[in-house]
């Protein structure tokens, strides 16, 4: 007999890769406004400690990322910190990848939709990379970049497009990609567009009100 332990570890092991070049996870393809509505906690935070454990009965590695909360945009939060499991990470020179999972690193400034904060998922980030969103200081202003450092420089709702005109679902890559609705710009130059973290966070309160 299998037991649930087992069947999850079983589902990990299919997952992960002991190697850093493995192609991306395939996953979900999601609207903004999905990601925004789905999450049970949407912050602003950083990242002051992480650290990687084993499981002693599993054997299974996961990386718990404790964040520091300046700001929860959706979500009944009211602590300083959360701690989030992430699947995969470096134990004793072990090293486990989960493909397409980018795991948060310390110093790290962000603002992060959480599908749940019970529940024991792979990637506790609703849609990986359309839920993961990086802030860095250019010129003055803090700006929101993707976790593939492309500046944001619009989010726009979709979910009032009629559904015989709008895309399809489709299968994305979990390492890059972003929800429909999230406008994003690369070069050197585009940054200066990025949305501020304010303009960013007024946006995701206008999809989440209307």
């Amino acid at each position: 007999m299998i037991l649930h332990k087992d069947i999850y570890s079983i589902l990990l092991c299919v997952l992960v890769t002991y190697t850093s070049n493995s192609e991306a996870t395939t996953i979900l393809g999601m609207d903004i406004d999905k990601v925004a509505n789905d999450s049970e906690l949407v912050f602003e935070g950083e990242v002051i400690l992480s650290e990687t454990r084993q499981n002693s009965n599993t054997g299974i590695i996961h990386t718990y990322v404790t964040f520091e909360v300046h700001d929860v945009i959706k979500g009944d939060f009211s602590a300083d910190t959360i701690e989030l499991k992430f699947a995969g990470g470096t134990f004793r020179g072990h090293i486990v990848e989960v493909r397409g999972l980018e795991i948060p690193k310390e110093g790290e400034e962000g603002i992060y939709f959480v599908e749940s904060t019970s529940r024991d998922l792979l990637n506790p980030i609703l849609g990986w990379s359309q839920g993961h969103f990086i802030i860095e200081q250019e010129s003055g202003e803090r700006r929101v970049k993707t976790i593939n450092l492309q500046a944001v420089t619009d989010i726009q709702s979709v979910s009032s497009i009629p559904s015989t005109i709008k895309k399809p679902q489709v299968i994305i890559e979990g390492d890059g990609d972003v929800a429909a609705g999230v406008l994003v710009e690369s070069g050197a130059s585009s940054i200066e567009r990025a949305l501020t973290v304010k303009e960013f966070k007024n946006r995701i309160l206008y999809l989440l009100e209307n």
